[in-house]
């Protein structure tokens, strides 16, 4: 089984058949931006697969936001100050500038050549199909499926020990992971990561752990940033996810993107909690799972004719020890 977010509702795939579907997000807290980080060598690729190989000739691998998701997201970090060095989109739409196919190798390349500054922050943005197997998260790059045979290179989808050991590879000192697929939260669970969101929330409405959770998305995101200090004694990476580890994510059809990204880029412009002038990794969040929760899910619930829907869901955040400025001006 295969998992993003489609034009339909989510970025999922049964492997069986090979259908895609949706992705992204949802959310509600508030938050300080003590200790943000602006430097001046801020670096980012940008990843976004869209048109996968047509397996036996059959398109519905294919989804419909990713190059979109990619192409728009490198535009606003670009405007933002961040040195955007390369973006590997696949897509159809010969107008969306390309740096090369974004398989496997070519994923693997562009994150080592990031930087070679260890002052510098980096930063990861993927959006493309998901997948969960085994109690493991994947993200699959172009050459992840295949033309014929199952229909799938199980050994050219990329697992949390494989990103994170290339990210941790490359000169810094910060590093940002944004991912907008399927079962994206499996990224960021690790023994340092503190996260708020259960993994299914559907299965947590009505509950104490509900309950829990919003109390918890009401604290210091900052002081949950920095909660594995102590444990690390260094930075750690900062993870953002548009689901849990056990759900799909989807596409807004609206907006042309994924939801997650969505309000990602609407962020930009809206998502300044604070006033400094600053939206950082948190407040993005912090947006991004307020509008998904208000906006996205009731719409389900509605559609559904129910007051619980299994579909929803919400992005997750972890790692780090300091919150990052995303959006601010170059200096």
């Amino acid at each position: 089984m295969i998992a993003r977010h489609e034009n339909s509702p989510s970025r999922v795939f049964i492997m069986a058949a090979m259908l895609a579907f949706a992705a992204a997000l949802i959310g509600s807290c508030s938050l300080s931006s003590q200790s943000v980080s602006t430097p001046a060598n801020r670096y980012a690729l940008v990843i976004g697969v869209q048109d996968y190989p047509d397996y036996n000739g059959d398109n519905s691998n294919d989804l419909s936001y990713p190059d979109d998701d990619a192409d728009d997201m490198a535009t606003l970090l670009s405007a933002q100050g961040w040195t955007v060095k390369k973006r590997l989109i696949s897509s159809s739409d010969a107008s969306i500038d390309k740096d090369g196919s974004p398989t496997y190798s070519n994923i693997k390349e562009a994150i080592a050549d990031l930087s070679t500054e260890s002052d510098a922050t980096i930063l990861v943005y993927y959006s493309g199909h998901g997948n969960s197997e085994d109690n493991t998260a994947y993200i699959i790059p172009y050459d992840g499926l295949t033309t014929s045979g199952t229909g799938y290179d199980i050994a050219k989808w990329i697992t949390p020990a494989t990103l994170s050991s290339w990210m941790e590879a490359v000169p810094a000192k910060n590093r940002v992971l944004i991912l907008d697929s399927c079962y994206s939260g499996g990224f960021i669970a690790s023994a340092n990561a503190v996260d708020t969101t259960p993994a299914d929330y559907s299965q947590a409405q009505g509950t104490t752990a509900e309950t829990g959770l919003l109390l918890a998305a009401l604290s210091d995101f900052n002081g949950l940033l920095a909660a594995n200090l102590t444990s690390l004694g260094e930075r750690d990476m900062v993870a953002l996810s548009a689901s849990g580890s056990e759900e799909v994510s989807w596409d807004d059809g609206t907006s042309g993107h994924g939801a997650f990204t969505n309000y990602l880029l609407k962020a930009a412009e809206s998502g300044d909690a604070d006033g400094d002038g600053y939206v950082t990794v948190a407040e993005a969040y912090a947006y991004a799972k307020a509008n998904i929760k208000k906006n996205w899910n009731p719409e389900y619930k509605y559609y559904y004719g129910s007051t619980r829907n299994e579909w929803d869901f919400l992005p997750h955040i972890s790692g780090g020890t300091g919150d990052i400025a995303l959006y601010a001006p170059g200096s």
